[in-house]
C-alpha cells in the first residue's frame, strides 16, 4: 500500500466500492422495456446493503480528517526530537564538567558549535535537509 493512499477519504472508496458492488449485484432483472436505468425496480438486497452501510459500519468512521492525524504526528515528532535533543545537551554538559549555574551559555556556545559542524559535513546541508523532509514528508 502507498502511503499517499491514507490521504484519501475512506468515504470516497466506501461509496465507489459499494456503487460498483450495487450495480453488479442489487439491480434486478432488467425489462425488455425498461431502457431508461433510472425506471428499473431494485432489489431488496440493495436496500438492506445500503442499512448495512449506513448503520453498522458508521462505527468505524472517526470523522478525523488526514490532515489533522499528520499535523498532530508532526508535532509528537517534534516534541519527540527536542525531548532528546535537551538530554543530549545534558549529557554533554554533564561529561565536559558544566555547572548547573553555566548551563545557559553552555548551550548557546555548542550551539555556535553545532552548526559549524553541521556545515562541514561532506554532504551539503541542503541536500541533507531535503533527504530528511521527503522521509518524514507524510508526518
Amino acid at each position: 500500500m502507498h502511503w499517499g493512499s491514507c490521504n484519501s477519504p475512506l468515504h470516497e472508496y466506501e461509496s465507489e466500492g459499494q456503487s460498483k458492488w450495487m450495480h453488479r449485484s442489487c439491480i434486478s432483472d432488467l425489462s425488455a422495456t425498461a431502457s431508461n436505468r433510472a425506471r428499473w425496480p431494485i432489489r431488496k438486497l440493495r436496500h438492506q446493503v445500503e442499512a448495512v452501510i449506513g448503520n453498522d459500519l458508521l462505527h468505524n468512521c472517526a470523522g478525523v480528517l488526514p490532515s489533522d492525524v499528520t499535523q498532530a504526528n508532526r508535532t509528537a515528532k517534534m516534541q519527540e526530537l527536542d525531548t532528546q535533543l535537551a538530554g543530549l545537551f545534558v549529557t554533554r554538559a554533564a561529561i565536559s564538567n558544566v555547572p548547573a549555574d553555566t548551563f545557559d551559555d553552555f548551550l548557546e556556545l555548542h550551539v555556535e558549535a553545532l552548526s559549524w559542524i553541521a556545515r562541514e559535513n561532506a554532504t551539503p546541508i541542503e541536500e541533507r535537509l531535503a533527504r530528511v523532509r521527503a522521509r518524514y514528508r507524510l508526518i
